[in-house]
């Protein structure tokens, strides 16, 4: 018995069993003292061990995920901003068919009102729903791309891209109109499409997309392929950020 008892923790570990490792003892302790039937004490132990991994499972796709902190749904200020609703983002977090369909997110509006925030909510609350989310700078996403297709591994660099559900792009309009970026941001968009889901936010709507792209047919087909299957939010109101400087100028 004590041969057992001295080799358990190690199986367990071997095992990989962590959380079990952790608490089988006092478990078995209490199933004595309460006379729980057998059953009853395994069901408890594997329990402990699915919220072990699945709480370790949420801490892994927070990281990866790289969101901005702080930026939750519950943050977000919804009576300063038209075009949008706590509800249907809510919606959008709860009732993630779209996910599943393969649908973009396409997020427009002004610099400062909150974009960014609403597209990090939908990211946090996506993640806790098992969906893993990536959320990068554009203009950082580009530079990246384009630095491996000059390596020539665009394919590998857009294929490590397909382990996240859901990409959110921030700051789309930053992007600068050259041949090498327009062209790695298209083969993105292309790589994706109807498979891969964008959820991307801009402050240039379509009809100024021509700045992204080198040219007409580039940007009519880059249009063509996120809007084919995607929900469209046309956030308005003032910049929180120049509300918040005209406020510091005037205290």
């Amino acid at each position: 018995m004590n041969d057992l008892m001295a080799s358990l923790p190690l199986m367990l570990k071997h095992l990989r069993l962590g959380s079990i490792k952790d608490h089988w003892q006092p478990l078995a302790d209490k199933a004595v003292t309460e006379h729980w039937r057998p059953e009853q004490y395994l069901s408890e132990l594997c329990a402990l061990e699915l919220a072990s991994r699945e709480d370790k499972r949420l801490q892994r796709y927070l990281k990866e995920a790289a969101l901005p902190p702080g930026k939750q749904l519950g943050s977000f200020n919804f009576g300063v901003v038209t075009g949008v609703t706590k509800p249907h983002i809510s919606q959008l977090i709860s009732q993630t068919e779209w996910v599943k369909r393969g649908d973009n997110l396409l997020l427009f509006g002004a610099s400062g009102i909150g974009k960014t925030h609403l597209a990090s909510s939908i990211g946090y609350g996506l993640i806790e729903a098992g969906i893993r989310v990536k959320f990068v700078a554009a203009t950082a996403l580009v530079q990246s791309l384009q630095r491996a297709k000059e390596g020539l591994r665009l394919s590998d660099a857009l294929a490590r891209l397909d382990k996240y559900d859901v990409l959110i792009i921030d700051d789309l309009g930053y992007v600068r109109k050259t041949e090498q970026e327009s062209s790695v941001l298209f083969e993105l968009i292309a790589h994706r499409y109807e498979r891969l889901r964008l959820v991307i936010t801009s402050n240039q709507d379509f009809e100024h997309w021509d700045k992204l792209f080198e040219d007409t047919i580039m940007t009519v087909a880059a249009i063509d392929r996120l809007v084919h299957h995607a929900t469209i939010l046309q956030c308005m109101g003032e910049s929180y950020r120049r509300k918040a400087s005209l406020t510091k100028q005037t205290a």
